[in-house]
């Protein structure tokens, strides 16, 4: 029984050892305990220069490259549409038909007014026809005549009212006789003086004025009548046809749009570190998975702005043979940028806390923690902007088991030490197995 209990505080005593040799908290040189600090086995690898060519990849979504909506200009009942959805459509066909009565009847009269207009300044800038001349004469004339003859009726009914052969009534019927035919030749002999003078300039200005305002409204009238048949404005596909036939649409109701599917707009992001790679005319790798599409795009846009979320805008252009892609799928982007030297260090050896980056360095067979900057990665080495000079023994096993002034020890990976013991992955582990094995 007792040989048993010294037994059991014997591996008890063996498994703390192990661990405080496992801690790098727990001692060393100097350390809490005051006792030697076991050397943690890792592997290094040297920071060099080298030629290094980043791999970018990302994603983004299809867009059309163009949208129109077409809205009606006029309103009017829907009397025909000429294609359905998905439909190829070239720029001038018509989409629908409206049935516009009132347009019309508004062209008609438009072109009633411009025609007299148009007679209007003719007359005013050639002056007063020569039968119109005649027929003016031969109206002074006639109302000479009428005037003549309502004076001698004046005059015979006054005589006749004196001797009382009329009553007051008839004499005033004269009088009123004579006073219309004296008003009537007064006017044409006005008109027959202005019409042997011919127009004023302010009578060819006005005319003018009239027939301008006249081609005005013409204008629109025809305009709007031809408004009446709404037309592609692109070559594209049919997206929608929100109207059906014999509905009312009043002006601005949209009627159709139509996208341009032949050249897609595949729509990503940069952010602050990436956007200086890309530059417009620049072929990148696309891929549409949905639909098992690849093509080479062309950046046609790169935002110098940055938006809400902090990353910059990139438009990439591509073809769509076929019609494979459609607007809204998702799309993948890779690109390699240019080579260039490089200081850089295996990708796992670079610890990333609390936002900052650190790589452990062998110096005097301890771990020592250098704070580094870091640029881009291709997915094996990442760029070290600042922190290093080249040459130093980065850690790449066994750094997450390390603290400031850890004591190491360098293994060669392809000479393994006791049959792995001393291997950085399984150094913990085999030191657990051997407590339990002493259990």
């Amino acid at each position: 029984m007792r040989s048993g209990k010294i037994k059991n505080i014997a591996v008890a005593v063996t498994i703390l050892s192990l661990l405080a040799g496992c801690s790098p908290q727990q001692g060393g040189m100097g350390g809490r305990n005051g006792q030697m600090q076991r050397a943690v086995p890792v592997e290094v690898k040297k920071a060099v220069q080298e030629d290094f060519g980043i791999k970018l990849s990302l994603s983004g979504r299809v867009e059309a490259s163009q949208q129109v909506e077409l809205t009606s200009k006029t309103a009017g009942r829907v009397q025909q549409i000429h294609v359905k959805v998905g439909d190829q459509v070239k720029a001038g066909q018509p989409i629908v038909t409206l049935d516009g009565e009132e347009a019309r009847i508004q062209l008609q009269r438009s072109q009633a007014a411009l025609l007299s207009a148009q007679a209007r300044y003719k007359q005013a800038l050639e002056g007063t026809p020569a039968e119109t001349l005649v027929q003016s004469r031969n109206s002074l004339a006639d109302l000479q005549n009428k005037y003549d003859a309502a004076k001698k009726e004046l005059e015979r009914n006054e005589a006749l009212f004196k001797e009382g052969a009329i009553s007051a009534a008839d004499l005033e019927k004269a009088k009123s006789a004579f006073v219309s035919a004296a008003t009537n030749l007064e006017n044409q002999k006005q008109k027959l003086k202005l019409d042997e003078k011919g127009p004023t300039q302010a009578d060819i200005d006005a005319a003018t004025a009239q027939l301008k305002q006249a081609e005005a409204d013409y204008e629109l009238a025809r305009l709007n009548a031809s408004n009446l048949v709404v037309k592609a404005p692109i070559d594209g596909t049919v997206g929608s046809l929100p109207v059906t036939v014999g509905a009312n649409v009043s002006s601005n109701t949209v009627i159709a749009s139509i996208i341009n599917l032949a050249t897609m707009v595949v729509k990503t992001e940069a952010t602050e570190s990436q956007v200086g790679l890309f530059q417009a005319g620049q072929t990148v790798d696309v891929s549409v998975p949905s639909v098992q599409f690849a093509t080479k795009g062309k950046i046609v846009s790169v935002s110098p702005l940055a938006d809400t979320s902090k990353t910059y805008p990139i438009d990439i252009e591509i073809a769509n043979p076929g019609f494979r892609i459609k607007a809204g799928m998702i799309a993948s982007i890779e690109m390699t940028g240019a080579a260039h030297k490089a200081l850089v260090v295996p990708r796992e050896a670079v610890i990333a806390r609390d936002k900052e980056f650190y790589v452990y360095v062998v110096e005097e067979k301890k771990a020592k923690q250098v704070p580094v900057k870091v640029g881009e990665s291709d997915g094996q080495r990442i760029e070290i902007l600042d922190g290093l000079k080249g040459g130093e023994d980065v850690v790449v096993k066994g750094q997450n088991t390390l603290v400031a002034g850890s004591p190491v020890v360098v293994i060669d990976p392809n000479q393994p030490v006791n049959g792995q013991e001393n291997a950085p992955e399984n150094n913990q582990g085999n030191k657990q197995r051997r407590a339990s094995s002493k259990g």
